[in-house]
């Protein structure tokens, strides 16, 4: 792979996404300390995730017009000029809700475009072969800043304030831009002329494409199931049962998430250092395999009767909970990573960026839907019976994925 690119590209991620930790973590602190509401946070969240989805395929379209550095440099200054007002705002002491509000959700917007450019442009920057080590690379990077960000951003928000939080996020995405200034990238703009008619006739071209992209339909239509099924089980499910069920203490199921985000890290490195040059197809196959095994096994754990023998919120069961959760957090990675790998080698430059917009919004769009459902089953059926039906419909939906879909959803050629 092109190692300066590539190691700019690398490190302006990892420089953006460790700041974002950091306020991803203060703000609900923060507005839980000046609330106190659950419903004032409730909506924060959704305007950190709707006006991106809304803004998604216009996004994707940009992403294939314009020059996707540029487009990245842009993004980073600017929501790094949002997040220096409210510094100062704070500083001044006139910051309230409603301002708050508003700066997400431009800094929403603002994340759908840098997102479109950011996901077409990585195969534009290292060869097709080296696709699942950039990955790995990348996924890697993205655990790091999950650890690491929130960790920080306890300790900052706790020591200094709001301020330095976003001073700190602010700087994060500056020093980003600054990376991804020296990034060599050429492009060829299209000269026709960016309609509204012209708008959504190429959000309709990234639609019928990925249609008629037959491996690359069944990957999406695969991933849109899968994360409906396992997004809402380790947001919703899993928490209640460890909190609640359990009766796992705030600290150790702080670190049980620890260790599935630390499961992600060390798949990718996995990944990077020994699977890498071995086929996507293979690699995803066997993390599928393993990880509804895993689900299986701790279906059964999760057993009332089971979780009383182990000593229900003792250390020993934590230690068989951690376990879990790391080697889940592991093939999580051997699935993901080879499954962005393929959709990238499938989606050829011109329409990337609409592509990913779309799968962005169908895998998305799901999840909500799912929350719902569980959190309907937690309240009328068994959270560990949940669990278990969750982890059938996960191997059904898997076997069929694995005997219908075409074999370019697996190794694209």
């Amino acid at each position: 792979m092109s190692k300066k690119n590539f190691l700019l590209y690398a490190t302006g991620r990892l420089v953006s996404l460790i700041g974002t930790g950091v306020q991803m973590v203060a703000i609900p602190l923060y507005i839980l300390d000046l609330t106190g509401s659950g419903t004032v946070m409730g909506v924060f969240t959704m305007l950190s995730i709707l006006p991106r989805l809304l803004m998604a395929p216009f996004a994707g379209v940009m992403g294939d017009r314009f020059n996707r550095r540029n487009m990245m440099v842009n993004m980073d200054y600017a929501r790094g000029a949002v997040i220096f007002l409210l510094a100062a705002l704070v500083h001044m002491d006139v910051m309230n809700i409603t301002i708050l509000f508003v700066a997400q959700a431009v800094i929403s917007i603002m994340d759908a475009v840098f997102g479109s450019a950011t996901m077409a442009m990585l195969p534009d920057l290292v060869p097709r072969e080296h696709l699942t080590r950039a990955n790995s690379i990348m996924g890697s990077i993205n655990g790091f800043s999950m650890i690491i960000g929130p960790v920080l951003g306890g300790m900052i928000y706790g020591l200094w304030g709001i301020e330095m939080v976003f001073l700190v996020n602010a700087t994060s995405f500056v020093l980003s831009a600054v990376s991804e200034m020296f990034i060599s990238y050429s492009w060829r703009p299209q000269r026709e002329a960016l309609t509204l008619k012209r708008l959504f006739a190429e959000i309709k071209e990234g639609l019928v494409f990925t249609y008629a992209k037959r491996g690359l339909f069944y990957l999406l239509i695969f991933a849109m199931l899968l994360n409906a099924l396992l997004g809402p089980l380790f947001s919703v499910v899993v928490p209640y049962i460890l909190r609640k069920v359990i009766g796992f203490s705030a600290s150790q199921f702080g670190y049980l998430e620890g260790f599935f985000t630390g499961g992600i890290l060390l798949g990718n490195v996995v990944i990077a250092m020994f699977l890498s040059r071995k086929p996507t197809g293979n690699i995803m196959k066997s993390g599928l395999v393993i990880q509804i095994g895993l689900m299986f096994a701790m279906s059964f754990v999760l057993i009332p009767s089971i979780i009383d023998f182990l000593g229900g919120n003792s250390w020993l069961f934590f230690g068989v909970i951690g376990v879990f959760m790391l080697l889940m957090g592991v093939f999580n990675a051997l699935i993901n990573t080879p499954f962005l790998t393929n959709v990238q080698k499938l989606v050829p430059p011109e329409i990337r960026a609409r592509t990913f917009s779309i799968i962005e919004v169908i895998a998305q769009i799901a999840v909500p839907l799912g929350s719902v459902v569980y959190g309907f089953l937690l309240d009328h059926v068994a959270s560990h019976i949940t669990y278990f039906v969750v982890a059938v419909v996960s191997l059904i939906t898997t076997i069929v994925f694995v005997n219908v879909a075409p074999e370019e959803s697996f190794n694209p050629e």
